[in-house]
């Protein structure tokens, strides 16, 4: 599967899922209802919203981030709230980023990939280490490995733009960290040699 695009590749993985479906069944025809029982529960308000703290707000709160998808935001959003809001049987919610609502305006079927902080202890802007006001945003579209890398303003929740400094790169296999409010560790296509024959990260620049 070195060229996972490869005419060899694509025969290999849908023969392989013809011979799961033909041994366990399709689950959306088998009549077990297996596939609505399994998409209830993906999409069920029930589950448990994992967060990641990013600091501290003005009021001395923690504040936590999640990415929630469920049926009326199949894309899913990118929202916080407070620890103390967290903790309680109905969380305040503030959407800091619409998936869908972004998919609509640019066109591309946007998949969330994650996101990369910059560390607090190393951005001068940080309130004294207090809040994290940067992240790169990683977006596939339409799940594939390669991703855009965008950087996104914690503050004004919004992207930041190329033109005031903001850090955007093109669609790769990349991964990228801070290093400092200003500079990039990048690992991605930098020509020869920088890549696997998979077409992943070699090189960390």
């Amino acid at each position: 599967l070195e060229d996972v695009e490869s005419k060899e590749s694509l025969d290999f993985a849908k023969a392989a899922n013809e011979a799961c479906l033909n041994a366990l069944g399709d689950p959306k025809t088998s009549g077990t209802g297996t596939y609505d029982r399994v998409l209830e529960a993906l999409e069920s308000d029930d589950r448990i919203p994992h967060v990641k703290k990013y600091g501290r707000d003005d009021d001395g709160q923690d504040i936590m981030f999640n990415f929630w998808k469920d049926g009326n935001n199949p894309k899913g959003l990118w929202r916080r709230t407070t620890l103390s809001s967290y903790r309680t049987d109905d969380p305040k919610w503030k959407t800091v980023l619409d998936l869908d609502e972004l998919a609509r305006k640019d066109g591309i079927s946007w998949v969330w990939k994650g996101s990369s902080a910059l560390p607090r202890a190393r951005d001068p802007m940080s309130n004294n280490g207090q809040r994290v006001t940067r992240t790169l945003l990683s977006l596939s579209r339409g799940g594939a490995d390669a991703t855009y890398l965008k950087e996104f303003d914690l503050l004004t929740e919004d992207f930041v733009p190329p033109e005031e400094g903001g850090f955007t790169l093109p669609e790769a296999k990349t991964r990228a960290s801070y290093r400092s409010r200003d500079v990039l560790s990048i690992g991605s296509n930098f020509g020869p040699d920088s890549l696997t024959d998979s077409g992943y990260l070699r090189t960390v620049r």
